[in-house]
């Protein structure tokens, strides 16, 4: 990692890097990363996509920006939620709806969804998301009551 990154790292692990994080960066991020193609957001150089799905419930499309890793064609997702109690929405709203469209530069598409289950592959996709962002292993503490999960994006 760069001195950039680590420093940007070590800022999100912050009070103010969390706010930044769950307050500022998901309003900054949609537009950059729809006027740079999905190759800019505000935490650049770290991947962040558009992830675009369709609500569980309400079945409208529902946009916003996350951090993935890649792993050959495919995309991961971290479900972190920030460590809160409850999966995020968006994980809600693959799980019943696990076509996607993603804006993530070239690796923009249609994707279909998958909850990464097998023990061994989700401990290898752990330990890279972790060295992504160590702000992961925060999460997994503060996240005591569940697993995060983890998704595979792969094209359609």
């Amino acid at each position: 990692m760069s001195i950039y990154e680590r420093t940007l790292e070590r800022f999100a692990r912050t009070s103010a890097g969390y706010w930044y994080v769950t307050r500022l960066a998901p309003k900054l991020d949609p537009p950059l990363l729809r006027i740079s193609g999905g190759r800019v957001s505000s935490v650049y150089p770290v991947p962040v996509m558009l992830l675009t799905t369709t609500g569980a419930k309400s079945g409208l499309l529902r946009t916003l920006p996350l951090l993935y890793l890649t792993d050959g064609d495919s995309l991961v997702l971290v479900a972190s939620n920030y460590g809160r109690p409850g999966n995020p929405a968006w994980y809600r709203n693959l799980k019943a709806n696990p076509t996607v469209d993603v804006l993530a530069g070239k690796r923009s598409g249609r994707y279909t969804a998958s909850e990464i289950t097998d023990a061994t592959e989700r401990a290898n996709a752990w330990a890279q998301a972790v060295d992504l962002y160590a702000g992961y292993g925060d999460y997994e503490v503060r996240a005591t009551n569940r697993t995060i999960p983890l998704i595979r994006l792969q094209p359609s």
